[in-house]
């Protein structure tokens, strides 16, 4: 196999790298909102098309010509800040109208978001899509209870419907800002392929349940839970939210007797066959996933990144209790020695990822990224920042970079009082 080289400074005129940019711009992949993306990030702008705005960033290309012959182009990555609140110019401080300027340079009107409904509203606020599932669960939650379809749970299984509920129920009118969604219900060990949309009322617990998805712009392969208090490990239950809260109302059912409650799991699976939605937690979609799965993570979970012809990921070169055992010496060791000796070991796998991302296999930064975030040390925080938003751009998975980003810059707090981003904001 012959070994691809890595161009140094000096391999080729600015003039040819000026080409080599152009001609990397015209094969961008078409970003998936087309001309109606709001995003103006420069970083997305550079890496996705955007019809309606071709013919201009044409027309700025040509007009950058000249700087390009001087200036070598450099990626710089920086730690985005979470949303700041900026105020509309000549508007008092009661008028309605909020804009929020986000992490990627954007900023949206409040009021603008509240005009929309449904889906349309999540995917703008959210740059996802969702699933069925989440909209029919909403519309069974809807049926039993009209006027509050979120109470649904709460005296049944003492559980609560959260993220995307929230805005299907009309939160960010009660909001003077616009909510950082990024870390709305966020918890410790939530990695940005996790979101949370269903938490445990009992304030002595950190139990959630929410969507896994490998890509933001994928739908969620399956929902997971953890309780954070305890540990990083994750379990799927189910394909689908009637899948989970199934699961998780026949636990109940063992340590209670509630009539109310068996009415519930028979509606609940009335409603599931009528729309076709398995109630098993093991399905033929998550069997389908266990097959692209690259490595197991730290949070049992596993990875998947694109692969062809062998390239896209290469495994981390210690196994997870090699790993564990380097990272308990760096973070919590007394002895000086073994700290240096265990970071020079986190330091070797860093300098492998480069060479691994110069030969586009981008899932070893991925995993090592997650792994040190999952070990669950703030020591490592600085080192996760150094590979996760860069694993992600590689990968084209730039709202996650975006997302751990604000989440490791927060502090990345695990107090249910700073959890909540909607209560901030009203």
């Amino acid at each position: 196999m012959t070994e691809r080289k890595r161009l140094s400074d000096t391999d080729e005129s600015p003039t040819n790298n000026t080409k080599k940019i152009k001609l990397i711009q015209s094969t961008r992949p078409l970003c998936r909102y087309g001309a109606k993306c709001y995003r103006k990030h420069p970083d997305h702008l550079r890496d996705y098309r955007h019809p309606s705005n071709d013919k201009k960033e044409i027309e700025n290309d040509n007009d950058d010509d000249d700087d390009s012959l001087t200036a070598e182009p450099t990626i710089s990555f920086s730690v985005s800040s979470s949303k700041k609140e900026t105020s509309a110019p000549n508007s008092s401080s009661s008028s309605p109208v909020k804009q929020t300027t986000t992490s990627n340079n954007t900023t949206i009107s409040l009021m603008e978001l509240t005009e929309l409904t449904g889906e349309k509203l999540l995917s703008e606020l959210y740059q996802m899509k969702f699933p069925s599932d989440l909209h029919e669960f909403w519309n069974f939650c809807s049926n039993i209870n009209k006027k509050n379809p979120r109470d649904v749970l709460k005296n049944l299984l003492n559980i609560e419907l959260v993220g995307p509920f929230e805005i299907l129920d009309g939160a960010l009118t009660t909001c003077k800002t616009l909510p950082n969604m990024n870390l709305h219900y966020r918890y410790y060990y939530d990695t940005p392929e996790f979101m949370t949309v269903i938490r445990t009322l009992d304030k002595q617990s950190q139990f959630h349940i929410g969507y896994h998805r490998d890509s933001p712009d994928e739908l969620p392969s399956f929902l997971a839970s953890n309780d954070s208090n305890t540990n990083n490990h994750f379990k799927i239950c189910g394909d689908n939210i009637f899948a989970a809260i199934h699961s998780y109302a026949r636990h109940s059912l063992k340590t209670s007797d509630k009539s109310d409650l068996k009415t519930f799991i028979s509606d609940l699976e009335t409603f599931a066959k009528k729309h076709k939605f398995a109630l098993e937690e093991t399905t033929s979609k998550i069997t389908a996933r266990k097959k692209k799965v690259n490595c197991t993570l730290l949070n049992s979970l596993g990875m998947v990144v694109p692969c062809e012809n062998d390239i896209g990921y290469r495994p981390v070169p210690y196994t997870k209790d090699q790993f564990k055992k380097i990272c308990d010496k760096f973070c919590n060791s007394s002895s000086e020695e073994l700290c240096q000796t265990a970071e020079d070991d986190l330091q070797h796998v860093i300098t492998c990822i480069q060479f691994a991302n110069d030969e586009c296999d981008y899932g070893e930064g991925l995993e090592f990224g997650l792994n040190l975030f999952l070990y669950g040390s703030s020591k490592l925080h600085t080192r996760i920042l150094t590979l996760l938003p860069l694993a992600y751009k590689l990968l084209h998975r730039d709202l996650y970079g975006e997302i751990i980003t604000d989440h490791i810059s927060s502090g990345r707090s695990n107090l249910i009082k700073d959890l909540n981003e909607i209560e901030k904001n009203k």
